[in-house]
């Protein structure tokens, strides 16, 4: 690629002064195209034609050229690879003479220029046979000719990527000048990139500093697009290229709306929401980075270690590296819907696994104050990479619900979104604080909770995935306290007939092995061991409509001589179920007895096992 500007310089420019050279000594006003065309065609290995090309010799050569075409390349996507309309020069003698090259006067219009690969992966910008080796990297060009007063107007250059997506840069009016080589060059382009209007301005170093090519060139460029601005103050080692970059790079945008379209995310995609970063960018050939990056996102502390591009070769994709932490992410805010007059709703991220993804992403990103959906988290932490045909969700950690939530998960193609395996952990969980996050009513048990999950299914969002996830648990408690007056009520406590249990007892054990689908599921075993007896019990539950069937009874042999052991059954509604006795079916008493245990992955029961309280015997009588 880095011959793309030395092609429109070549095309708008060289081909016209060498002509130039020969033709001083001709009669003016000779129309010099078959010549050029035969001698240009044979140079480049592929037909070039031009209309019309005449040179007027004297103290400054005029050259005026019409009708420019540049074939492009067998199996391109288009049948030229460059046009030029007109383009009309006015040269120094004296300096041609001296053997420098002086343009007092550049104009151009109708310029076009496409720039691809075939399918062969061979570049159009590449002329002759193919070498055998790749050919050694080209010093860096600074061998432009100094243009005193350059102009170009409507014209067009388009990349068009290996994924068949073309970036377009237009090009309406765009100039620069200086009063003579030694004196700065100021700059202005005004057009648009995919479409979103842009103006280009600036001022650079000299045309003696640009033939210096020791010294890097110094650089300060402003572009604004909409409500966005981007300035970038350094040098350059290979300014024709835009690259040997070095400098500080400052982004302000009152929205993100410009650089999402510009990356072909739609006109209007993203919030409505302030951003600014500054830090220090660097281009080295394909790698962009821009490192210590501060600013704020909607007004919020943001820190970008890094951020990186790196530009595929050979027909692999881009490469996308992002370090950042941000103070307080509210995505809900940036990625909900627009619920008008009450703001943006619970957001849901689409899962979307491209089987060849371009570019290929690994983000890393924290924040300390995390809003997503109903979540409310703080120092949370995920790390994502994008490739070819799977998403993998690494190292993602984040306390909420009073716990400490940590897990890992990989997302593969399906025709119905993503089909999703996660592995997850909650640790000190609090149990007022979950129960209060379920809409649970109050709970006679304290204490901190753990859980080991494993979900998996097959959906079209992040939020469908738990709604419709299969998915398997095992809850665990060593700690804790129990209601004493529960015991007695499972056991049905002769005692309780006369008085109501005070205090509470600890909970030596409890677990929990839980089965869900699709909101659906069931516990078994569910059993807590405590100081005064052990209950234990069968629950199915639907936490979409949010009902429960709960039967618990106490082991008679945990139990002291008032207790009768008979079951209770808890059901309804998570907020207000029925508490009565329960007919203990024979059936659920040897399923009791047998430690009949929910379906779960061979991780998980490996886990319940270990569990002091798996080996409770079932209910008495």
């Amino acid at each position: 690629m880095g011959r793309r500007v030395k092609w429109i310089i070549g095309v708008v420019l060289a081909l016209p002064l060498l002509a130039a050279a020969a033709l001083i000594v001709a009669l003016p006003r000779i129309d010099l195209a078959a010549m050029a065309s035969a001698r240009a065609t044979a140079s480049l290995g592929r037909s070039l034609t031009i209309e019309s090309l005449r040179v007027t010799p004297g103290r400054s050569i005029a050259i005026v050229v019409r009708g420019v075409r540049l074939d492009n390349i067998e199996g391109g996507s288009a049948p030229a690879m460059m046009e030029l309309a007109t383009a009309e020069a006015e040269i120094d003698l004296a300096a041609l003479l001296r053997g420098t090259v002086l343009v007092r006067r550049l104009h151009a219009d109708g310029f076009t220029l496409l720039l691809e690969r075939a399918a062969d992966r061979r570049a159009n910008w590449h002329f002759g046979p193919r070498p055998a080796t790749p050919p050694a990297p080209e010093p860096p060009a600074r061998d432009l000719p100094t243009i005193l007063d350059f102009r170009m107007t409507g014209s067009e250059v388009v990349f068009r990527t290996t994924s068949g997506a073309r970036l377009t840069t237009r090009l309406d009016t765009a100039s620069f000048g200086a009063a003579d080589a030694a004196a700065p060059v100021t700059l202005r382009a005004e057009g648009s990139y995919n479409a979103v209007p842009v103006v280009l301005e600036g001022g650079l170093g000299s045309f003696a500093q640009l033939h210096d090519a020791a010294t890097p060139f110094p650089m300060t460029l402003r572009a604004t697009a909409r409500d966005t601005a981007m300035l970038f103050e350094g040098t350059g080692t290979d300014p024709l290229n835009f690259d040997g970059l070095d400098g500080r790079l400052t982004l302000a945008a009152s929205n993100p709306h410009a650089i999402l379209a510009m990356a072909g995310a739609g006109a209007n995609a993203g919030p409505d929401v302030p951003v600014d970063l500054a830090g220090h960018f660097t281009r080295q050939g394909d790698l962009w980075r821009l490192r210590d990056a501060t600013g704020t996102l909607d007004g919020s502390d943001v820190r970008a270690a890094l951020l990186e591009l790196a530009e595929g070769s050979a027909g692999s994709p881009d490469r996308i590296v992002a370090r950042v932490h941000v103070a307080s992410l509210d995505v809900n805010r940036l990625l909900g819907p627009d619920d008008g007059a009450q703001g943006r709703g619970d957001a849901d991220i689409p899962l979307v696994v491209p089987q060849r993804p371009d570019p290929l992403f690994d983000i890393e990103a924290s924040t300390r104050e995390l809003t997503y959906a109903r979540l409310r988290g703080t120092d949370a932490h995920a790390r994502l990479e994008v490739a070819p045909g799977r998403m993998t969700l690494h190292e993602a950690r984040v306390t909420a619900f009073g716990a400490r939530m940590a897990g890992s998960a990989e997302l593969l193609p399906a025709p119905r979104g993503a089909r999703v395996r996660a592995d997850i952990t909650l640790r000190e969980g609090d149990i007022d604080t979950l129960r209060r996050a379920f809409g649970l009513r109050a709970l006679p048990v304290a204490g901190r909770i753990s859980a080991d999950i494993v979900a998996g299914g097959e959906a079209a969002s992040v939020n469908a995935v738990t709604r419709e996830a299969r998915i398997s648990a095992v809850v665990s408690m060593t700690g804790g306290t129990i209601a004493r007056e529960v015991i007695e009520m499972a056991s049905t406590d002769v005692r309780a007939l006369f008085r109501t249990s005070q205090g509470t007892t600890p909970i030596s054990c409890l677990l929990a092995a839980v089965d869900i689908n699709a909101g659906a599921g069931r516990a078994a075993p569910l059993r807590i061991r405590a100081g005064t007896g052990t209950i234990s019990g069968l629950a199915t539950f639907d936490l979409n409509r949010q009902t429960l069937d709960l039967i618990i009874g106490s082991q008679s042999d945990t139990t002291d001589f008032f207790a009768l052991d008979i079951p209770v059954q808890v059901r309804g509604s998570f907020d207000n179920p029925s508490i009565a006795p329960a007919d203990w079916s024979r059936a659920a008493r040897e399923r009791m007895a047998r430690n009949e245990m929910a379906p779960l992955p061979a991780n998980l029961r490996t886990i319940a096992q270990r569990n002091p309280c798996y080996r409770g015997q079932g209910p008495g009588r």
